[in-house]
Parts: structure tokens; sequence; C-alpha cells
């Protein structure tokens, strides 16, 4: 009989204290979010005309005397370090090694999280997030500014990785999908919130100060919130783990003699399976994970080239960058209410099918409309729509992940999957220097290939999260011979009228 971590149990409804945690890490998920899409805001597009030349055309180059047009930013990157015409793929490699920071702090502190604990790395990259926004501000020099550009990438890589799995592992079953889909609003949020900033503040290193001092008070989370008790009782902690149950129990005002018991037996039944010495590279060892792993790589790296590249995609067809955020955003909003009504009911692997199916339809309409099509916003409109489905694709896939994979490898294996994401993420920005239709097609038929591989993925609605690689093994093996049983118990006996005609002698 496989026996439930008792965390499992407790957290099975939800209580005083996951309302307490779910706010105070909404909170802090506000406002670090800010540092994944600043990009937008700190280097626009920027019009200008050259001194001197009055018949000069807009932006032309070459050009050693700008004039800058400061009607809508004061200060951008453009303007501070002196970036135009040969110059501009300087903006884009800015941008590249700001997801290349992202991809490479997903891995190293996903895997910092595994060993150090969930609570700890996260309030570190939030210093992290914080301290290197902040000196962003003051760099002189474009490189300076890249690597800066490179830690804050890192340190908000760290924050979702740790973070969500943190946040999921202090949920129950029942309302883990909820919970997961309501912290995903926060960066919708705060995308709207990040455009009111902008608005507000058109120097762009005073909008990067405003959106990274904040975020400092965000480290305070490591007193505010209690460590995984499911990571500490699969990482052998058990006073540790007791303490933390007991907190929450206290918290709740129900009783908590039996905790220590409890968890005593759960470490004592779990003492052979050795959980502590798994490693990442073991799920290659089970058929089944690795099949989940390999589907998935393909669902994060899709969800990170289309989301974000439609997101681009999108920028191109308005020249507002505030309202078009704000609209993108809201969308984004919608969507995500509706993926927290759904995706409980219907489950993961339904839910994830259509949301794909359904963003590569919308996407390859966008190409059935012609430029000149009036009115313009219809395009748009289905654009948008294809970008609200690759944010709710995104949304089940981080669930799917944090469920699929046993404790002592989750975040190490959901930050490879986030690198394979932002690998998706770089590309995302060369399919958009294609044509249009191009762009489009490409992004549309990756959706569809999406929708059809999910039938390879196992459904994991109401199911506990697997504490080793041998357990989900062991499930189910038991389902089949569950199954096979009732099969048996439900077949009719042989009645002596079929029974052969020697028996009767």
């Amino acid at each position: 009989m496989v026996m439930l971590n008792p965390a499992e149990v407790y957290f099975k409804k939800l209580t005083r204290y996951h309302i307490y945690f779910i706010g105070v890490f909404f909170a802090t998920k506000f406002m670090s979010v800010w540092h994944t899409l600043n990009i937008i805001f700190l280097s626009p597009p920027m019009h200008y005309t050259c001194g001197g030349d009055e018949a000069a055309k807009e932006n032309a180059c070459p050009c050693d005397n700008p004039i800058w047009d400061y009607s809508m930013f004061t200060k951008t990157v453009q303007t501070k370090f002196g970036i135009i015409c040969d110059k501009m793929w300087l903006i884009s490699m800015s941008e590249s090694i700001s997801f290349f920071g992202l991809l490479v702090g997903a891995l190293v502190f996903g895997f910092l999280s595994d060993r150090y604990g969930r609570l700890l790395i996260y309030a570190i990259c939030q210093i992290i997030i914080s301290l290197a926004g902040c000196l962003v501000t003051v760099t002189h020099t474009f490189w300076l500014f890249c690597i800066t550009r490179f830690f804050e990438g890192a340190g908000n890589g760290g924050a979702i990785v740790s973070g969500y799995v943190l946040c999921v592992e202090f949920s129950g079953t029942d309302y883990r999908p909820s919970v997961s889909t309501f912290i995903h609003m926060a960066s919708n949020l705060g995308l709207i919130c990040l455009a009111c900033i902008s608005y507000l503040l058109r120097d762009c290193d005073q909008f990067q100060l405003a959106i990274s001092v904040p975020v400092m008070f965000c480290a305070i989370i490591k007193f505010l919130l209690l460590e995984s008790p499911k990571w500490l009782m699969d990482k052998n902690k058990k006073e540790e783990a007791i303490k933390v149950m007991e907190k929450v129990c206290r918290f709740n005002k129900v009783p908590h003699d039996t905790v220590r018991a409890e968890i005593e037996t759960y470490l004592s039944s779990q003492s052979d399976n050795k959980s502590e010495d798994i490693k990442f590279h073991h799920i290659f060892k089970y058929r089944n994970h690795t099949k989940n792993f390999f589907v998935m790589a393909y669902l994060y790296f899709v969800c990170g080239m289309c989301y974000y590249g439609v997101s681009q995609f999108i920028g191109k067809m308005s020249p507002t960058v505030h309202l078009n955020t704000v609209i993108n955003g809201t969308l984004l909003t919608i969507g995500t209410i509706i993926g927290m009504l759904v995706v409980n009911r219907f489950g993961r692997r339904p839910f994830l099918r259509t949301t794909m199916f359904l963003s590569g339809v919308f996407m390859l309409i966008v190409i059935c409309v012609p430029v000149t099509f009036n009115p313009s916003w219809v395009r748009t409109m289905f654009a948008g729509l294809s970008s609200s489905c690759y944010y709710m694709s995104f949304i089940v896939i981080f669930l799917y992940g944090v469920e699929l994979f046993p404790t002592n490898i989750r975040s190490s294996t959901l930050g490879v999957l986030s690198l394979v994401s932002r690998i998706g993420q770089v590309i995302g920005p060369q399919i958009n220097a294609l044509s249009n239709t191009a762009a489009a097609c490409t992004f549309g038929i990756s959706a569809l290939i999406g929708a059809l591989v999910t039938f390879f993925l196992p459904e994991t609605k109401g199911k506990a999260l697997p504490s080793t690689l041998e357990e989900d093994t062991h499930v189910r093996f038991l389902n089949r011979v569950s199954a096979i049983s009732t099969a048996d118990d439900r077949q009719p006996p042989v009645s002596s009228q079929s029974k052969p005609s020697n028996s009767r002698n």
C-alpha cells in the first residue's frame, strides 16, 4: 500500500494558513514579474531626425547627430547609449541576454531549490532581482547594462521555478489547479501595472528604479512563510517538518497532537525507497518518465516560443505601446480566470489539448485576414485570442510538470523544462523577423502539433504529488491489478450447462 505524505492529507482542504500563504506569495509574485517584460518600456521604438538637416527624413540612416522625439519617452536605452542605425541589433541582443539569464537562473536555482529548499532560494532570488535591477540604472556603458540585465534575468528565472514549486507543494489535490492559476494572475495584473508605471515615469532609469526597489522587500517572505513540509519530509528533515506542520496546525487552530506520530510513520515507510538519492538523470531509467519528460519539453518549447513571440507579433500591430500592453494584460487576465474555472473540472490533458489547438487555429486565422482588412482591430483580436490561449497552455503545463515528477527532482526538472522554454523565447524574436505570414504560420502549426502530442501524457487530476520515481510505476501497477480483479469479480460464474461434456463423467 502506498502511504500518502501527511502534508497531502493535511492540505486536502483550503485552510486559514493557505489563504494567508496565497496572499503573501501573490504580493511578491506581482512585483517580481515586472522584471520579465520591462524591456518593453526600457527600449521602446524611438523616432528621430538628423540635426542640421531640415529636409532629413525621419529615422534616416546614417545619422551622426540624431534629434530624438521625446513626446512619448524622455529617456530610453537607445537615447542613453546612442543606439541607432547599424547599432540597432544591440537592442535585440540585450533582450536575448536577459532571456539567457532567465534560462540560466531557472536551471541553476532549480537545482539549488531541490537541495537547499524552495523558500530560501526564492528569497535569495528576490534580492538578486532587486540589486541587479537597481544597478541597471547606474550603468554608464552598454555592456555593463547587458551584464546587469543578465543577473536580473537569472534571479527572475530562479524565482519563477522555486516560487511556483513552493506554491504547488503547499496546495491540496482538490484546489491545486485553482491556486496555481490564481498565482499566474499576478503576472497579468503585474503587466497592466507595469504599463501604468511606465506611463507615469517616461525616464527609463526612473522607471527601472521604481520597479526594482520594492522587490527588495519581497525577501522578507523568508520570515513570513514556512518551508515546504513535503520537501522537508522527502529530504528526511524530520524535526523541521514536524515543527512546520505543528505551526500550520496552530495557525489554523486545530489539534496537532498526532503530527509527530504521522510524520514518523510516513518517514519509516519511506526509508527503503532512499528518495533522497534521486538525481535528475534517473528519470531516464523509466520509460514512462522519459516519455513524459520529452513530451513536456516540446510543449514548454512551443509555449515559450509562441507566447512571447505572439506578444511581440501583436506589438507590431499597434503604435501605442502602453495601451497595447494594457489590452494584452486584460485579455490574459480573462484567459487566466477561464483557466482557473475550467482546468480542475475537465482535467489537465483535455484543457491543455484544447488551448493548444485553439491558439494554433486563431493564429492561422490571422493569416487569412488581409492586412488591409477594415476594421484593422479584427486581426489584432484574433492574435490576442491566440496569445491568451498560449498563456492558458503555459499555466497548465507548469502545473502538469510539477505533478508528473517526484519531489526531490521536481524543481530541477522544472528548471530544465524552463530552460527549454527560454530557448523557445530566444527563437521567438527570430521567427518574428520573418514575414508576418511565415511567422504566424510557424506559431500556429507548432501549437497544433503540441495539441496532438498531449495524447501521450497521463492525466494527473486528483492525484497526490509523487515522492519517488518508483511510486508512480507502483501506483500504475496497483491500478492495473485492481482493474483486472474488478473485471473478474463482475464476470458471471460458469454454469454447469456450459461445462464441457466430459465433466459429467
